[in-house]
């Protein structure tokens, strides 16, 4: 048991990024990346970083697009042209053009911001130009907003196959105190139009312990839900990160306080969200994830599970190529103008990462689906997580965290209370009180900031047992 609990919204690791500037550590880079050998196995996340607004607690770089429609189509038509571009010049690297693309996942910003003529362009050259794979998993992330029943039947009958939505909540007045850009009864209008048009793989974001958000109100959510028929749903705890508007209107008093995440009233919202997915037949088959069978997230069964390469293309892009992460620049216009350019578009990077860090790694996102399997790690290490964890496996093991089955590594109940903690007993030492990355933050957008933030905290103050 940790003396404190910790809550992340999610894992990226390493988290350590650095700038890169100048030709040759730009070439440098792109030489470890091994761009020439061909690839195997990878996914893709295409970048689209613009919002209508902005949450009140977002804390994500986007780019708000202009309410003036001619404005709007050049931002968005020049933005498109670039990640067009930029696609083609990726697919002719021995390593993108020869692999097999697994998934897809068109997010931002907001993905559904692209009108269908943007989403032709970027299909069709998704089709020419890569392999997709039979079963590749291409998911548009949007808002309910942007869904007109035109666009709900093109999404339905093009190569995009499944449609996340932010809904947060069903409940107007939660809307409104976190600035959400839809209102409730769109994204119930949403769903039923992409489901009219036969495309049944819907997956909802909610949002749980926002301002004023009582168990009566999440209860109220859960009955909507039910009604839709979701097959695939991602909850969760609400933030407020320092220094968006949500902060400021807590402190100035004008928006209540969330409560404690170790609450009464949080712990009942946790328990229900089992109890709905439970009714549902959904599995929580991975952390903050539910689903019914087969409907779970192949994009993360191969980013998590098998840990395969991550190409991301587009501003504020993250990748994983070649056991090393890179980030793509935040500014809209300096990553058009470098695509344009032809020169390299990767303006962050990791150190790359050691043999342990690379098992390190594997542990961290396997934990997410709360076991870590036996042959499936032999296959990828030749070894065995107890061989090469020693000291950190046996601990769990002792404390009731985890328990061997035979085949697998498990994730006890106990221990899945305390998931993030145990995923951060695989950090390797030096990403711990790093003030030089926590410097150098801003080079990559705010998706990293948690992260850099995290590690350049003290180890113990997360690891210390109480």
């Amino acid at each position: 048991m940790y003396k404190n609990r910790c809550y992340m919204p999610f894992i990226l690791y390493p988290p350590d990024m650095y700038d890169v500037s100048g030709p040759e550590r730009s070439q440098a880079l792109e030489n470890s990346l091994e761009l020439t050998t061909s690839g195997a196995d990878f996914v893709m996340y295409l970048s689209v970083p613009y919002c209508r607004v902005r949450c009140k607690a977002c804390p994500y770089f986007v780019d708000l697009l202009p309410k003036d429609s001619d404005k709007k189509a050049y931002l968005m038509d020049r933005y498109v042209d670039a990640l067009v571009l930029d696609l083609k010049r990726h697919a002719a690297t021995e390593r993108w053009g020869n692999a097999s693309l697994r998934g897809v996942y068109i997010g931002g910003g907001t993905g559904s911001l692209l009108e269908i003529h943007h989403m032709n362009k970027v299909l069709g050259t998704l089709s020419r130009y890569f392999r997709l794979s039979d079963d590749c998993e291409i998911t548009l992330e949007g808002n309910a907003e942007d869904f007109t029943p035109e666009k709900a039947a093109y999404v339905a009958s093009s190569i995009i196959n499944r449609v996340s939505l932010g809904a947060q909540s069903f409940q107007p007045e939660v809307l409104k105190t976190v600035g959400s850009p839809h209102k409730a009864n769109q994204t119930i209008e949403a769903i039923r139009m992409l489901q009219a048009a036969g495309l049944e793989h819907i997956s909802l974001d909610m949002m749980y312990n926002m301002p004023d958000h009582s168990i009566e109100a999440w209860r109220r959510d859960f009955e909507v839900l039910r009604e839709l028929g979701i097959k695939h749903l991602t909850t969760y705890l609400y933030r407020v990160t320092p220094g968006t508007q949500q902060d400021k209107l807590i402190k100035e008093g004008r928006v209540s306080q969330v409560a404690s995440p170790e609450s009464d009233d949080v712990h009942k919202m946790r328990a229900m969200i089992a109890e709905f997915a439970r009714d549902a037949g959904m599995t929580n088959y991975m952390l903050e994830h539910y689903a019914m069978p087969g409907y779970e997230s192949k994009y993360n069964h191969y980013t998590m599970r098998n840990c395969v390469d991550a190409l991301g293309v587009g501003a504020g892009a993250y990748s994983f190529i070649n056991q090393r992460r890179t980030g793509t620049s935040k500014d809209v216009d300096g990553y058009i103008a470098a695509v344009e350019n032809c020169d390299p578009t990767f303006t962050t990077a990791s150190i790359p990462l050691t043999p342990v860090m690379s098992r390190q790694r594997y542990m961290i996102f396997n934990l997410l689906y709360y076991r870590v399997d036996k042959d499936h790690y032999a296959q990828s290490w030749g070894s065995d997580p107890r061989t090469d964890f020693p000291g950190i496996m046996d601990g769990l093991l002792h404390d009731c965290l985890m328990r061997d089955e035979g085949d697998a590594y498990v994730v006890t109940e106990l221990g899945q209370s305390w998931i993030q903690n145990i995923m951060l007993e695989f950090f390797d030492e030096s990403m711990w009180e790093n003030s030089v990355a926590l410097q150098q933050q801003q080079s990559s957008w705010a998706m990293n900031d948690h992260m850099i933030t995290l590690g350049a905290s003290k180890k113990h103050h997360w690891l210390e047992r109480a």
